[in-house]
């Protein structure tokens, strides 16, 4: 029986003996998309601790000194 990759969209013969149960390019996206989820979830914890930073002492904290 031949091994296919598990995306549906893909579908793509994987070889005999393949490990994984989506192939090289179906794993590389999953990652990239993974990857990207973060940096947008980082970018959203920096802008609110910012401002609650700021709110919280009430814009004493200058950087520039």
């Amino acid at each position: 029986m031949e091994k296919k990759c598990k995306n549906k969209k893909c579908q793509r013969s994987l070889t005999e003996g393949y490990k994984h149960k989506y192939c090289e390019n179906c794993r590389n996206e999953q990652v990239k998309r993974i990857k990207d989820t973060g940096k947008a979830a980082l970018g959203v914890v920096v802008l609110v601790g910012g401002t609650a930073l700021s709110i919280a002492t009430k814009g004493k904290i200058n950087p520039k000194k």
